[in-house]
């Protein structure tokens, strides 16, 4: 996979199973560094690599850039970057001769960046606004400090023991992510996001510089000026970012966010859209493909693609979302054939919509539970944490030590001064942290595993990331993310065409205003329900992008397979039981909804490291200990124990 990694001390070493975790593909450019005390491996997409890596101060400094820097903002305009794809790492030296190490706070993109100060005998490490190529490091039992973008592959250097942090691997297990820094691999941690980490190679001490967080600050303006300045920013970047020697492939839903990305993009795509048969969302997809003039590409699942997601998918988790989440690795030789460049309308729902709010609800019959456009308040950590565990499943059969969400949850969220930190993150005040504690970092997303997975096909973007509209973000009242459809209504204005095909999900065109889009989407379930003749070829498989899980579950074996291949780590690992996820499967496939907690399972079963956790137990023959609650600053704890 692209990435990078290495290691800072004086036994730091570059071990061919460390390096190859960051290789992902034959064509990758590598770069290698083996100096006295910093070794470091990257290997970068050939588009994005350039020439690195770049050296500022006259030479005293080498900077190096995984991902593409997009620009810079003085904070009176932006400056996008203009040389050449390969540049970021040039353009990064540029600013630092500039404005030295504080240059970073303006910087605009999807990146990690490392930089070696020679003369100061330090390295760096700068992380992007969340953190959306992450480094994790830890300590080896010689003192080194390693470093990786792939949790997982830590364990793969000497002197690093795989054990597991069994709160957070709880938390895991119930919510399909650990939020902010925090990892259940004992002592491997993720740099935070928006920073800087600067380690001093005399004796591995670390500082660590935030130079942003995000911060809900609503301005009471007019929609329509919300509205223009969207649509005028999209625009913007869009045009700053296309290139007319590339080929863009674009992830194309029947939905509205990667609509948009049609209408403000002016040049064709290789549209992609994955389902399992043409179904009512694919045909959706197709039709906008055709209106703009874009090549559709349908990309038809098999019924074995998801127990082949299984066995793959996992090796790449760094503990956010679940297996099946890479949605589109299965069919990466077909997006690298015809694509340059990867475009995709993630996270305009975290940012643009009510994505993070709770909200009220009513029941709607067989249709099912209606979410109305009305925020329920979060007015204290307690309500975050109920919030939280909505869905949670407990007891969990399969874990055999005794937790409770709540228990970790509170545990690792509290009040410090007016601020709060949540896994070792600070958020100005909660509701900075309801608005964006999903995201801020990446892997607090419970699909970060999906973007990720794209980052590792392609050079890959998402517009809604881009710095000038996170900022924009957090300026838009709450009323309008519940009850206007900015996305909506900026493919109305960018393509009148494109805003007159329905939206999948609600049956109504674009075009229309909030209250017949939201009363559109519960008469059109009914409809769908109820009088339409539209039923999937299997009961597992659905109009929607991605199948039914529940019912995948019980129609397919690989769940059950997978729990006997892997029951040595069932057995073998003291906090697991293998009748008890017998059990919860059996439970499963006779009603009960289990499949949050057994899709957790499954992609632990598959990680390396949990293999790897297994095989040190084995070799040290250490039996189960007492484990508490983890907390911030620290692992496993004693019940009881303070901070």
């Amino acid at each position: 996979m692209v990435g990078v990694c290495g290691a800072l001390g004086d036994h730091a070493a570059l071990p061919p199973a460390f390096t190859d975790s960051v290789t992902h593909r034959d064509e990758e450019e590598r770069v290698t560094v083996d100096d006295d005390g910093f070794s470091l491996h990257g290997s970068f997409h050939s588009l994005l690599a350039g020439d690195q890596p770049a050296t500022a101060a006259d030479g005293d400094v080498r900077i190096w850039v995984w991902g593409d820097v997009y620009g810079y903002d003085s904070g009176s305009e932006h400056v996008a970057r203009s040389n050449g794809r390969g540049g970021s790492a040039a353009f990064c030296a540029r600013l630092y001769d500039a404005l030295g190490m504080e240059f970073v706070a303006g910087l605009n993109g999807g990146y990690a960046l490392v930089v070696h100060d020679v003369a100061e005998d330090t390295v760096s490490f700068v992380t992007d606004r969340i953190a959306t190529r992450p480094i994790f490091y830890t300590r080896a039992d010689d003192g080194a400090f390693v470093f990786s973008s792939a949790s997982q592959s830590l364990a793969a250097y000497p002197g690093i023991d795989t054990e597991f942090v069994l709160p957070y691997l709880y938390e895991y297990l119930e919510l399909r992510r650990v939020f902010g820094v925090k990892t259940p691999l004992d002592g491997i941690e993720e740099l935070p996001p928006a920073s800087v980490v600067t380690v001093d190679l005399d004796d591995l001490s670390t500082e660590t510089w935030t130079y942003w967080t995000p911060s809900y600050e609503p301005v009471d303006k007019p929609f329509s000026t919300y509205l223009e300045e969207f649509t005028e920013t999209i625009q913007e970047v869009f045009a700053e970012w296309t290139d007319d020697d590339l080929d863009y492939g674009l992830l194309l839903s029947g939905g509205s966010d990667s609509r948009l990305i049609q209408a403000a993009m002016d040049q064709p795509m290789a549209a992609f859209h994955n389902a399992d048969f043409m179904s009512r969302e694919a045909k959706i997809a197709r039709r906008a493909a055709t209106v703009n003039g874009d090549e559709f590409h349908l990309l038809e699942r098999d019924e074995d693609y998801d127990a082949r997601l299984l066995e793959d998918a996992p090796k790449i988790s760094n503990f956010s979302g679940w297996f099946d989440q890479a949605y589109f690795s299965g069919f990466e030789d077909d997006i690298v054939e015809n694509c340059d460049m990867l475009v995709a309308g993630l996270y305009a729902d975290m940012l643009f919509g009510g994505h993070p709010f709770a909200k009220h609800g009513i029941s709607v019959g067989d249709v099912g539970n209606l979410s109305l456009p009305l925020r329920r308040s979060i007015d204290s950590i307690d309500d975050y944490i109920d919030f939280q565990m909505k869905d949670a499943v407990e007891p969990l059969s399969y874990f055999t030590e005794s937790f409770s969400l709540q228990s970790v949850l509170r545990s690792n969220i509290r009040h410090q001064g007016d601020e709060i930190v949540s896994h070792g993150v600070r958020y100005g005040s909660l509701q900075d942290l309801v608005m964006y504690g999903d995201f801020y970092p990446m892997g607090g997303d419970t699909d970060a595993i999906f973007s990720r997975t794209l980052m590792q096909m392609r050079p890959y973007r998402t517009p809604f990331l881009d710095n000038r509209l996170l900022d924009l973000a957090q300026q838009i009242p709450v009323r309008y993310l519940l009850r206007r459809n900015l996305v909506n209504a900026a493919v109305t204005e960018l393509d009148p065409a494109l805003a007159e095909i329905p939206h999948a999900r609600t049956g109504v065109p674009l075009k229309y205003p909030f209250p017949v889009d939201f009363l559109g989407d519960t008469l059109y379930g009914f409809w769908r329900k109820h009088v339409a003749d539209e039923s999937p070829p299997e009961p597992h498989l659905t109009h929607a992008p991605w199948p039914n899980r529940q019912e995948l579950i019980r129609a397919k074996t690989f769940t059950e397979e997978t729990l006997y291949a892997q029951r040595h780590l069932l057995e073998g690992l003291p906090f697991l039981d293998f009748q008890g996820a017998l059990d919860c499967y059996h439970e499963h496939c006779d009603g009960v909804n289990n499949q949050t907690v057994l899709y957790s399972l499954l992609t632990l079963l598959n990680m390396p490291a949990t293999q790897r956790a297994h095989d040190t137990l084995e070799r040290s023959s250490l039996t189960s200990s007492e484990h508490g609650v983890a907390v911030d600053g620290g692992h496993s704890r004693p019940s009881g124990s303070s901070e």
